[in-house]
Formats: C-alpha cells, structure tokens, sequence
C-alpha cells in the first residue's frame, strides 16, 4: 500500500488546489477561484492527503512532493531557458548613416523589453529561437528591411520594410520595435509547441495566452490561468508568465468575472512574489500598478505606469491603461496627449480595443454620446463580454433619454455577467475623480432597479 501511494503522482488539478492551500486560501475561496463545488473541492482534498500520506491540510502544504522528471524541466530547466533572437545582418550597409543608425537604435530599443537574449552574430553555439535578418536596397535608400524566421531554419513568420521618413531616428526605432515585438508574439502564438520548438515553453504559454485573451471572455480567463498558473507558482518561476497571469486575473476582477476578493487576493499574492524577487523589474512594477487600480490606489499606479514608461517608452500596455486611469482621475489634457503619442508611434497599435476604449471614454466625457455609443457598439462586436463598453452604452443611452435601448443593454449586461452587482461597480470606481464618479453613479442608477424599492 505505501508503495502505491509513493507511486502515484498528483493529478493537475490536485496540484492547482495544493497549491492554492499553500497560498492560505479557504475551501470557499478554492472553490469559487477554480469554479468549483465545495464537494470537488473536498473530493480533491481526501486524494491529495492519500496521495501525499498526510491527514490534513497543515501537513499536506508542509510535504514535499517527487516530481516526475517531465516536471522538474518544467519548473526548472524550462523556466531558465532564454529567449535567443540574433539580428544578423544580410548585407553591409555601413556606408548608409540613417540606416546603420536606425539598425542599431532598433537593436537598443529591443534591449529595452528585458525579456529577450539579443546576438548578432552565429558564431556562439547557441540556438536562436527566433532569427532576425536585416537588410538595406543596394543603393542605400533610406529603408530597412526586417524578416522573422524561426530558430534557424528557413521559415519566414513574417516581413516588413521599415522607412526612414524623419529625422527622428530614435523614434523611428521605437515604432519598429514595437512592431517588432508585436510580430514576435503573434509568431510564437501561432506555433504548435513541441519540446523540440527553439523557443522555452515560458514564453509560449505567455505568448499564447497574451494573444487568446484579447476577446476578453471569462472562458478565455480559465484557459490562460491554467496554463500559465504551473508556471507561475513554484520557487522557480518565469517572471514573464506571472505578469501575463496578473495581467488575466488584472482584466477579470475588472469585468466581474469571479469572487472578486479572492481575484484580488490572489493578484495580491502575484504582486508580493514578484516585488520579492525583482522588485525593479517593469514587469514587476506592471503587477503592482495592476493591484493598485483595482484596490483604488489609483495614483500610485500612475507612479508605476510611469516609471515602467521612462524604462521603456515602448511599452504599449502601460500607456493604454495609463490613458485610461488619467480619463477616470479627471486628466483628460494627460490622455489625449498619450492616446496622440501612441498613434503617432506605431498607428497598428493604437487600433488596437485597448486605445479605442480610451477613446471611447473620452467621447463619452465630451458629451457626444452617439458617437461613444457607436464607438463601443463596434468594439463589443469583437469582445462581447467586456462590461465596461456596455457601461458606457448603458450612460450614454441614459443620458439620451433613450430608456428603452439602455435597457436592452442592461439585459445583455445581466445575461453575461448574471452576478453584476452595485458593491462591484463601486469597486471599479475606487479612486476616481469623486465628481466623475457621482457622474456615473447618477446615470447608471437603473443598473439596479430593486434599490430604487
């Protein structure tokens, strides 16, 4: 019998519930974080203490548990592993000022992520997990040329011309390496993983769930949470994959989707781990920014988000949320000025749902509501779950006089998140312009007929 029970190894589920035990979660907590019976719960718990030859949960977050070797590589050797990218030049262009000058501040700029091993040469024994040929015409016109391959081989995942349009070459960098970086994790999102990828599994996980979740749906929350949480939650772990599951856990608690107090205890748990162990890292820095939007800290998450920005101005998270805490501070002048800086670097980002929700906001402060409601109306298409956007539909509809539409949008708002509630509005609202707060509290208060009784 001893035997059989040494044998046997946890199941991951029973590891994710371990390991929520050994964060001091209750058997409540446990339940609604994983979505969960108490009866799983406790089911779980009886196979865990069998497994693990212990009689209760004192002991059994005190064992230690054999790993398989698969694991162990996991946990350790995987999480070490670095993301190598070579920038190999495929011509000498030496002779053209702009263009050597824009190949090597893009390079810098690329440093400025602290996530990447950058190399220039194939001379080093190392695999590259992913190959960045560069190249400039032969009459040195004033544009640089960029491909993605995979590891070595010959697989080009994606190609652009860079042109030199300005005198700016700093910011000329900048824009492409956001571009850059953005191509690299849509590359790695697309890849069938296998051990065998040149890329560690780290930043697959963290790629891929960066990419799955931008619809933005509870289903995609329990996807990225499950892959990513292993990694995030050993003594060794990858500081990539944390920020990316903060980020998962940042955007649920904002749109309701799950007990929030045990969402923000857990973000908590993320934000104390990686001050801990990096604590100037800009990843760990987002984290704490993230945990002090939603506690109401909203002024030291803009101290955060800036000093994330002055380390690395490219980072494109930072300044969308920035924008957003500005607009619900009241510093409106603060964020067009960074919704302006971010069309002007790299116009494919500023498409993106994050800056449009931003503007957004702004159409709605500016009293044009029609245009807000289409605006948001368009951005739901896409991410239908998103409570925010129906908020501002639900305001502007209100402020309209158009009772019948907003409250069309308040039976879509209650279909997808049933246990929307007043305590949770008063949650998002934590922090912001005590004025602008009253504002939306007066035009929502049809969120919540029964109070009115």
């Amino acid at each position: 019998m001893f035997e059989q029970n040494h044998q046997q190894e946890l199941t991951a589920r029973q590891k994710e519930i371990l390991s929520l035990l050994r964060k001091g979660l209750t058997n409540n907590e446990i339940c609604k974080t994983l979505n969960i019976s108490a009866n799983t719960v406790k089911a779980h718990l009886a196979n865990i203490y069998k497994i693990l030859e212990v009689t209760n949960r004192t002991e059994a977050v005190s064992a230690k548990i054999e790993e398989s070797d698969n694991e162990e590589k996991l946990n350790i050797d995987d999480i070490k592993k670095e993301v190598n990218i070579i920038f190999l030049k495929q011509n000498d262009f030496s002779t053209c000022p702009k263009v050597n000058g824009l190949y090597y501040s893009l390079v810098e700029a690329f440093h400025q992520y602290r996530i990447f091993r950058i190399l220039d040469t194939l001379d080093e024994p190392i695999e590259p997990s992913f190959t960045i040929d560069v190249s400039a015409t032969k009459d040195c016109g004033e544009a640089l040329f960029l491909s993605i391959r995979l590891g070595s081989t010959h697989e080009v995942l994606w190609t652009s011309t860079i042109k030199i349009n300005s005198e700016n070459i700093s910011e000329t960098a900048q824009k492409a390496a956001m571009l850059l970086f953005r191509k690299i994790v849509l590359a790695t999102a697309n890849i069938k993983y296998t051990p065998k990828c040149p890329i560690p599994y780290w930043w697959y996980a963290s790629a891929h769930c960066n990419i799955k979740f931008e619809n933005r749906s509870k289903d995609s929350f329990k996807y990225c949470r499950d892959m990513l949480l292993p990694l995030a939650s050993g003594e060794v772990y990858s500081e990539q994959a944390i920020y990316t599951l903060a980020l998962v856990y940042y955007i649920a608690i904002l749109d309701n989707w799950g007990d929030t107090k045990a969402l923000t205890k857990q973000l908590e748990e993320f934000a104390r781990k990686t001050m801990f162990n990096a604590p100037y890292s800009i990843y760990s820095q987002m984290i704490m920014a993230f945990y002090n939007i939603v506690i109401g800290n909203k002024s030291e998450a803009i101290a955060y988000f800036k000093q994330v920005i002055e380390a690395n101005p490219q980072t494109i998270m930072a300044r969308t949320l920035l924008t957003q805490i500005y607009m619900l501070t009241g510093q409106n002048d603060k964020a067009l000025e960074l919704i302006d800086e971010c069309e002007r670097l790299i116009p494919e980002i500023a498409a993106q749902a994050s800056i449009k929700h931003g503007k957004a906001f702004i159409l709605l402060m500016q009293g044009k509501y029609e245009e807000c409601i289409n605006l948001a109306s368009q951005l739901l298409l896409y991410t239908p779950k998103t409570t925010i956007l129906r908020l501002f539909i639900i305001f502007c509809n209100n402020k309209l006089g158009k009772i019948a539409e907003s409250d069309a949008q308040i039976k879509e708002l209650y279909k997808e998140h049933p246990d929307f509630n007043k305590p949770y509005l008063e949650q998002i609202m934590k922090g912001v312009n005590p004025q602008m707060q009253q504002l939306f509290m007066d035009n929502l208060q049809n969120l919540f007929p029964s109070a009115k009784q």
